[in-house]
This record gives C-alpha cells, sequence and structure tokens, in this order.
C-alpha cells in the first residue's frame, strides 16, 4: 500500500507536471504504457499486481507506466481507489490526460503505447499479461530486460 507521504508526492507530482514530460527522469524520451482502469472492473484489478511489477521493472529504463482512473473521480478520490487498490505507479484522472487526445476506451480495460511524441504505437484491449506487455515493447523495437 502506498503511505500517505507517498499519495500526496504523486498528487503534487501530476498536478505539477504534464503526462508529457511526468516521469522523465533523464535526458533520453520516454514511452508511456498507459492503462486506463476502473474500480468496478475485475480484469483491471487482475491486472494490477502485473503492472506494479512490471512499472519496477522498467525503472531504469526510457518506459514509464502510467495509470489513467476510467471514472469522472476527483484526483483525491482517485489517489484513495489507487491506494484501497494497491496500485503502486502512477495514476491520474481522466481530466489530467486530455492533452493527448486519447478517446477513453469503449471496452475495460484498455492499455496503450505512446511513443515519445504521444503517439499510438498500439492499442492493447482487455486483460494483458507480462508477456504480452513486453512482447509488444519488443515489436516496438524497445530494449527492456526481463526478470
Amino acid at each position: 500500500m502506498l503511505t500517505h507521504s507517498k499519495k500526496m508526492f504523486q498528487l503534487i507530482l501530476a498536478v505539477l507536471l504534464p503526462l508529457s514530460i511526468y516521469g522523465a527522469e533523464t535526458e533520453e524520451a520516454n514511452w508511456r504504457i498507459v492503462n486506463y482502469w476502473s474500480e468496478w472492473c475485475a480484469p483491471c484489478r487482475i491486472e494490477i499486481p502485473m503492472f506494479n511489477e512490471l512499472s519496477e521493472q522498467l525503472s531504469s529504463s526510457n518506459v514509464r507506466i502510467v495509470g489513467v482512473n476510467f471514472d469522472e473521480d476527483p484526483r483525491e478520490v482517485t489517489l484513495d481507489i489507487a491506494d484501497e487498490l494497491g496500485i503502486e505507479f502512477p495514476t491520474l484522472t481522466l481530466e489530467q490526460v486530455e492533452e493527448l487526445a486519447l478517446r477513453p476506451p469503449d471496452i475495460m480495460p484498455t492499455t496503450y503505447i505512446l511513443s515519445p511524441t504521444n503517439e499510438v504505437a498500439a492499442k492493447l484491449i482487455g486483460m494483458q499479461s507480462k508477456a504480452d506487455i513486453l512482447g509488444q515493447l519488443m515489436q516496438l523495437g524497445l530494449t527492456v530486460q526481463s526478470n
């Protein structure tokens, strides 16, 4: 579970930094895996531990995982729900990802892989496995270490 201070840090970071630079700790451009989830979506809940693990695995690469709460909850509520669900990767609201011009998905869960220029490189519909995500990254020519 996230600690209160970590939740506050995520809130401040997400408010201050637009998604286009969110997680850009290095000068290298970042790819993003954007996972839409919802509290009521059973497959979304099943994916959470995998995305937590993958987020940790990719932390030293140029790929970042960002969750998006599909429901129109305010930021503070979204962080509380993310904490209750055990989400350890940065999570944003629908409003915070409007700059990407991603239409909210029709099917949950849906995961997008975005290039550093915010172009949709892949759209993955339904529940994904770690192998699915890593395989898609490899198809896009991205090299990531496998644990």
